[in-house]
């Protein structure tokens, strides 16, 4: 259930790599995570927290040690954890709700930071995270 930044180490010729928003997977995998607003989800003392989840789309097959390179493993008050029932809980796939998926809340300042990284003899000054927004994402009860 890490969070972690990361880059993928394959990028177009040219482009300099992003700074992504992952979790490590129950399969040894990291899959990116998306938010489906900008809005905050709670605020709870001086965190203000984004609700993210990782899109089925990006979860298989994952991204292996070799297609990226882990920056930053977040910890601390500036993350957490929670579920939420797929489906609703209504419905003929998941009638009582017994599915569910994992949420990601992580504190704006680190979502809208600036970052000055340095692993494996690589060093990032002044980068932002490539924040992916998918509003299709949201369980509208």
């Amino acid at each position: 259930m890490d969070i972690v930044l990361f880059q993928r180490r394959n990028t177009e010729e040219g482009r300099e790599p992003k700074l992504e928003l992952g979790t490590l997977q129950e399969t040894g995998t990291v899959a990116p995570i998306s938010a489906w607003t900008t809005e905050s989800s709670y605020t709870s003392g001086t965190n203000d927290m984004m609700e993210f989840v990782v899109d089925e789309e990006d979860m298989f097959p994952g991204l292996r040690s070799d297609d990226i390179r882990i920056l930053q493993v977040l910890e601390g008050n500036m993350i957490g954890y929670g579920s939420r029932q797929v489906g609703g809980g209504k419905g003929l796939g998941n009638p009582h709700g017994e599915e569910s998926e994992l949420l990601y809340y992580i504190d704006r300042s680190v979502v809208e930071g600036i970052y000055d990284l340095e692993t494996d003899g690589v060093k990032l000054k002044n980068v932002k995270i490539d924040l992916v927004v998918n509003p299709s994402l949201e369980v509208i009860w």
